[in-house]
């Protein structure tokens, strides 16, 4: 029945649109998990393997050969089953029977797809054996999303697949292996499983049907798998995999951030001092895997993937909207990092309060001047008011939160983000800091301002301006301007950081007694 209906929409979709059509769609959010005829494996494919056409004439020429070169890289790239432990979960002897001379002659056709000088290449001495890969690839996969265990840690064979996609491309790319590959394959696995076709189940098909069920057949799971994740990979291990790659990105993260939130990036490089490279690693590497969950990251990947296709249609790059991707979700919670030091910054970085289930009301108020006197910088005033606002500033998210604890949690409009980032990617320096920071105010729901003398402050958008706000908007700042009066400048910036820190320190007690009091 669920093999049906798979069957049923591809057909549906393809009779009503070409192939190429597929990815405007699902950028678009005519074409999405909401739609009655929705496929994730259909625009993954089109987008990998370059499908063209309709449903009669579908051009699965490319699809093809990837399944023929997998074949190939499996009698050549032999999982060393046998080597494991006998009593290992997953030891058995390898019985190898083939024309070696045949072998030989089909590893040319495969070796365009050889990477000679790949980042993650190490040399020969820190190799590791292929016995302690497949450990490794075992260990890993065993303990993969516990939250959905019907597709691995209870399904022997699905782990038994997956562990070969990876250990072959450990052997094709001559890397060493690392850590988080494997989330990406599970989350390529798992949407290719979940729409698979059993070829059996299908007899004499018309031609259209044919090419459907062979788009789709479950035999080649494992090669479709290996196919898009070796693509995927292309990309994001050279930009995100290399240490001085990774660095570069990082930098150029920062830049981004400034042009269109100059506070929140001398908020976390100057005043929290938290180099970006230290929470970056991970969402650039694992594609926010971990930090928005599995639900939202198939949604996300689906417009990762078509807009890799409207920009490069011979590319599968998910790393083109990823960097504005993350300064959106970072203005989400920049409230809550203003409020914050440093450990609960970077505890807030690593651990992305996300929640799909339950809605509710903001908390309450809070009030802070902070400065750190200490440690000037360009822009080194920090003001930052926060009231109790139920109004929604962006329909990119919502604020929920749980019986358990009064963290703010968030829903996320991925389509609405999405597009934002899409508007961002577009931009010139100079659009990103105007038009670029309207939007980016609209997802933290404080406006940026900088007087004259430098000094940046962070305040609720509203219409109406709060009594107590304006108050503490026209009191005294500290600035790094230095004052021909010498001395006494210099006792006033002294006494006004003492106000800053003491307002922090109350509004962290009071905040701290407030969540005592509730449990």
């Amino acid at each position: 029945m669920k093999e049906s209906n798979t069957f049923e929409r591809i057909r549906h979709v393809l009779q009503r649109y070409r192939a190429e059509q597929v990815p405007q769609l699902a950028l678009s959010g005519s074409y999405s998990r909401q739609s009655a005829d929705y496929s994730r494996s259909l625009l993954w494919k089109i987008v990998a393997f370059q499908i063209t056409g309709h449903l009669e004439d579908l051009n699965l020429r490319m699809l093809r050969e990837c399944r023929k070169d997998y074949e190939i890289l499996r009698s050549e790239f032999m999982v060393p089953w046998n080597e494991l432990a006998k009593d290992h979960e997953f030891y058995c002897d390898l019985h190898v029977e083939s024309d070696l001379s045949e072998s030989f002659g089909k590893k040319l056709k495969v070796s365009r797809m050889r990477i000679e000088h790949h980042p993650l290449s190490t040399p020969k001495t820190t190799k590791m054996t292929d016995i302690q890969t497949l450990e490794s690839l075992i260990a890993d996969v065993d303990r993969l999303f516990p939250q959905i265990p019907e597709y691995f840690i209870d399904n022997k064979e699905n782990r038994r697949q997956l562990i070969e996609v990876l250990y072959i491309w450990w052997k094709l790319n001559g890397s060493q292996y690392s850590q988080g590959l494997h989330e990406i394959a599970g989350v390529i696995f798992v949407a290719l499983k979940t729409e698979s076709i059993s070829k059996a189940n299908f007899q004499n098909p018309d031609r259209g049907s044919t090419l459907v069920v062979e788009l789709m057949d479950a035999t080649y799971l494992r090669h479709d798998v290996f196919s898009m994740f070796q693509k995927m990979t292309e990309s994001l291990v050279d930009l995100y995999y290399d240490e001085t790659s990774l660095l570069q990105e990082s930098i150029k993260f920062d830049l981004k951030l400034r042009l269109v939130d100059k506070y929140q990036y001398h908020l976390l490089k100057n005043k929290l001092h938290i180099d970006s490279s230290i929470w970056l690693i991970r969402y650039f590497r694992l594609l926010l895997i971990r930090e928005i969950g599995l639900e939202y990251s198939f949604d996300l990947w689906d417009k990762l993937v078509a807009f890799s296709y409207t920009q490069h249609p011979d590319k599968l790059d998910l790393s083109l909207l990823l960097p504005y991707i993350i300064i959106l979700l970072l203005s989400l919670i920049k409230p809550h990092l203003i409020i914050s030091d440093y450990g609960e910054a970077l505890y807030l970085l690593l651990h992305y309060p996300i929640e799909d289930r339950h809605k509710s009301q903001l908390p309450s108020s809070a009030i802070l001047v902070n400065e750190d006197a200490g440690s000037p910088t360009e822009e080194s005033t920090f003001t930052y008011i926060q009231e109790n606002h139920q109004s929604k500033n962006s329909g990119s998210f919502d604020f929920v939160s749980t019986n358990n604890n009064e963290q703010e949690l968030l829903q996320l409009d991925i389509l609405q983000i999405t597009k934002d980032a899409i508007t961002l990617y577009h931009m010139s320096d100079q659009e990103l800091c105007v038009i670029g920071a309207q939007i980016i105010e609209s997802y933290s729901g404080l406006s940026n301002e900088e007087n004259k003398e430098g000094v940046l402050s962070a305040n609720p958008i509203r219409k109406q301006s709060s009594p107590l706000g304006d108050m503490l908007r026209r009191s005294a700042s500290w600035t790094k301007k230095t004052s021909s009066s010498g001395k006494n400048k210099s006792t006033s910036h002294c006494n006004q950081r003492k106000d800053f820190d003491r307002t922090r320190l109350e509004l962290r007690l009071r905040n701290k007694v407030s969540q005592a009091c509730k449990k």
